[in-house]
């Protein structure tokens, strides 16, 4: 089964297997950062990484950025992935609401069960054939879990990436702790934002904040992707994307790469009204084309890093 393999900064570049204590130390300092700690240490790759983890966020709420990360892991399940989509938006998750789901376990009362039987017990078959771990509902951060709790997560993660040939976290919006440290230390990010002037100020600003953070801390840079979603024409989401990147360029002397566009189609609110994917629903329509197209760029440019 193919994997999708990155080179990029801090990233390997063969699909060999990790070994396991370099894996559960770089999971447990992304845990420790989202836990608070007053300077954590970096987020390193030692050693060959088999898995690519792809963080996806937003500025801003409200621009498809769920919709996006459901559709994308059907996609990608059907290129012959294993793909598993961690519902990370803490307290507003809602990936299994798309997916038509009423999951008996989600990833709060796992963390906060210490007797239970972990994370793999609340990760259920999504339609598409993705593995999705539902989010957390009413817990605002990681730092609002106790000790136990995040080393539960540490060990949840390290299972889901062992069973997986991609990982997409699907981040919650704008510049919290959470969506930081998941940005920062995943093997790629990206960015989904709408034609709205209010979107793309903050897309500027998450992606500010992601490089202002790796310049402080020293860390590398993961790749940075833009998706434009729910453009009226390609030449918009040209328009869009070469504005956004010449602030970027001018402002924070860095240049973010784009990974394509979702044309806005009425029949992707009509899926989100039916609880469906709209690549399950409707898989000719223009935004599953659009999506498809997203999955073969992540796949093409990941084996080109």
């Amino acid at each position: 089964m193919a994997t999708i393999t990155t080179t990029g900064p801090g990233m390997g570049a063969s699909p060999g297997r990790a070994a396991p204590d370099d894996q559960a130390s770089r999971l447990r300092a992304l845990v420790e950062a989202m836990a608070g700690a007053a300077r954590p240490q970096p987020v390193t790759t030692a050693g060959v990484r088999r898995v690519p983890v792809v963080a996806i966020a937003s500025g801003k709420g409200g621009v498809g950025k769920t919709n996006l990360a459901v559709n994308l892991a059907i996609a990608l399940a059907q290129r012959g992935h294993r793909t598993t989509l961690l519902d990370a938006d803490l307290g507003m998750a809602n990936a299994d609401v798309l997916c038509g789901l009423v999951p008996g376990r989600r990833l709060d009362t796992v963390l906060r069960d210490a007797a239970g039987p972990g994370l793999g017990s609340c990760v259920v078959e999504a339609p598409g054939g993705f593995l999705l771990v539902p989010g957390a509902v009413g817990v605002a951060r990681v730092a609002d879990l106790d000790a136990g709790a995040r080393q539960r997560l540490v060990a949840g993660l390290a299972d889901l990436e062992s069973r997986s040939d991609t990982v997409l976290v699907d981040t919650g919006a704008g510049i919290g702790r959470d969506v930081m440290s998941f940005a920062t230390a995943a093997d790629r990010l990206m960015v989904v934002v709408t034609p709205e002037p209010t979107s793309m100020t903050d897309a500027y600003g998450l992606i500010k904040c992601v490089v202002g953070q790796a310049r402080e801390m020293d860390t590398p840079m993961p790749p940075v992707s833009l998706v434009l979603n729910s453009v009226v024409s390609r030449h918009e989401a040209s328009a869009v994307s070469t504005k956004l990147i010449a602030t970027c360029e001018r402002f924070l002397r860095f240049r973010p790469e784009v990974l394509g566009a979702v044309r806005r189609d009425e029949r992707v609110p009509r899926a989100v009204r039916a609880r469906q994917p709209h690549l399950l629903a409707f898989p000719r329509c223009r935004a599953s084309r659009d999506v498809r197209a997203i999955a073969e760029s992540l796949i093409c440019l990941s084996h080109k890093r």
